[in-house]
């Protein structure tokens, strides 16, 4: 590692920079966190000086996946001005330079705008401080055929966020000694296998440590509108082997909320429904906050897919039914009331499940009394799918919360909610991009597949998008994939294998959208590959075990 470090920098001036961030700028607060491969990550942290370090962590490939391998690049990381501000949990930011809220909405609007103007976001940024609103506004339509504008009334779905009114729910039942977060699966006789049962917690269910895979298997998908209820949804994975051992990996899991919302329900006798009235709706006055499908809400948005192509696709008629992991619909203000009784009142929790909550649900984090004091401390909370983008970003102590509720796709409410973040920290504000997938395709229309592969790292460069990694290709061949065009898919698929020829997930990839277009013979070689490269790939042992 040393030898490594003399090749590729100078000494003197790396170790100097090192030793002045250790005395000078703790503590590093962590930016970005991104997967390369499967036992790859590249981390970006800022110190509370605005230095920026790199550091590249290699995994062992077995639990409890240690540490193997260290590098720390000083290289092509931005500068204090140029960085995306979407930190992960409670970063402790020293002292930070905060915009005045006049100065923050002077910068919503047109951050907000760029993003309509490009057909891509149509729906509601609020902006408040101390839970009073300081910039509020609609963009775009709530059902485009019959004209009906979005308004600071429009209800929208609001994606994964429901899941921390599940949470909510959790926190509520232990507070009142109903329920430890140390609870095993087997207590509360679900069906489940007694070896899987025994193993599973609460605590592991809230922090998608629990090793379940998740919901969107071929059989849900295929037939998403008759899962309409927790009871339709249990039995998918009930019987399934866990994708790893509890406690030894985390991977995002629906089904882990679902199961919550199981227990909910069998512990309370009430259906989920009446528990979100009861504990949550009823005491905060949510009037305009419900869990029942579109068709039976007056004043909703209607959810458009933004396509690859860049126009809007009516998605509703498909949409998900909501249960305890997403799906809910809500408004701009309700989530601005929720948000502020969850973590400024004890309305809803006490101060040790807030800081449950902000330290991933582990008990030996920092107490409230410390975590709600950090200067600069910035969480986010996001929901997505087809049609649905949502954001809810605040700085704590300071109490300011920027939401963002959106009836597109593609993660337009974080790109937005990213940009105001830089503006409220003083920074310069990224230009408005549409996603990679969209701005690659274009190339892709006019300079076919091959030449658009020799020609990438320069294209994306040229475009200011972040370097190529093994899912800027896997997104767009999903993308493809997912709006009918399996053979431009596979195309894609393909060149990811040869920039990526040992890495599982591509060959994965490359086999799913063979086995869509109907090419079982295909999937099944890929599938194997995959195999070769990582024994335990989970969907690829999956899929070769139902192809042979």
């Amino acid at each position: 590692f040393a030898q490594q470090l003399i090749d590729k920098h100078q000494p003197a001036k790396l170790m100097d920079m090192l030793r002045d961030i250790r005395e000078n700028d703790a503590p590093m607060a962590l930016y970005s966190a991104n997967r390369q491969s499967q036992f790859e990550y590249a981390l970006k942290l800022q110190s509370g000086g605005g230095k920026w370090l790199g550091l590249t962590l290699n995994l062992e490939e077995t639990p409890p996946f240690k540490v193997a391998g260290l590098s720390i690049d000083v290289s092509n990381l931005p500068s204090a001005e140029e960085a995306p501000i979407w930190p992960v949990g409670a970063a402790k930011i020293a002292q930070p330079t905060l915009a005045s809220k006049e100065e923050i909405a002077r910068q919503a609007r047109p951050i907000a705008q760029a993003y309509h103007d490009m057909g891509w976001f149509s729906g509601v940024v609020l902006l408040a401080e101390k839970g009073g609103p300081f910039f509020q506004e609609a963009f775009g339509y709530a059902d485009i055929e019959k004209e009906i504008p979005n308004t600071l009334a429009t209800k929208f779905r609001i994606g994964s966020i429901n899941k921390d009114y599940t949470a909510v729910l959790v926190l509520q039942m232990v507070e009142s000694g109903k329920l430890s977060l140390d609870d095993k699966l087997e207590k509360f006789q679900l069906g489940f296998p007694a070896e899987v049962a025994g193993k599973i917690s609460i605590r592991q269910l809230l922090s998608h440590t629990a090793g379940f895979a998740d919901i969107f298997i071929p059989e849900y998908l295929d037939n998403i509108r008759s899962y309409k209820d927790i009871d339709d949804i249990l039995p998918l994975l009930r019987d399934e082997p866990l994708a790893y051992e509890p406690g030894t990996d985390q991977q995002y899991s629906n089904y882990g909320f679902i199961v919550l919302g199981a227990i909910l329900e069998k512990l309370s006798g009430k259906d989920f429904e009446t528990l979100l009235r009861e504990n949550i709706f009823t005491p905060l006055g949510a009037r305009n906050t419900h869990y029942r499908i579109a068709e039976e809400i007056e004043g909703e948005a209607r959810s458009y897919r933004f396509t690859i192509a860049g126009e809007k696709v009516d998605h509703t008629g498909q949409l998900e039914y909501p249960t305890p992991d997403g799906g809910m619909y809500s408004t701009a203000a309700e989530q601005l009331d929720f948000f502020q009784a969850l973590f400024y009142t004890d309305k809803l929790i006490n101060d040790n499940s807030k800081a449950l909550m902000f330290n991933d649900y582990a008990s030996d984090g920092p107490a409230w009394a410390e975590i709600s004091e950090m200067e600069g401390a910035m969480q986010g909370f996001a929901g997505g799918g087809p049609g649905v983008s949502a954001v809810v970003l605040f700085l704590l102590k300071e109490n300011l919360m920027f939401i963002i509720l959106a009836n597109t796709d593609e993660g337009v409410a974080e790109e937005i909610a990213r940009r105001i973040g830089q503006a409220a920290l003083g920074r310069s504000v990224q230009k408005a991009q549409l996603p990679v997938e969209n701005y690659l395709y274009a190339a892709l229309k006019t300079q076919g597949s091959r030449q658009l592969k020799e020609g990438l790292d320069a294209l994306l460069a040229g475009g200011g998008y972040e370097a190529r990694s093994p899912m800027t290709l896997n997104a767009l061949g999903y993308r493809l994939l997912n709006q009918g065009q399996p053979q431009d898919a596979i195309e894609i698929f393909r060149i990811n294998t040869e920039f990526y020829p040992d890495e599982a997930n591509p060959w994965d990839s490359l086999a799913e959208a063979c086995l869509r277009a109907g090419d079982k013979e295909g999937a099944l070689k890929y599938y194997r590959r995959a195999l070769e490269i990582d024994p335990d790939f989970p969907s690829a042992k999956r899929m070769v075990k139902e192809l042979e």
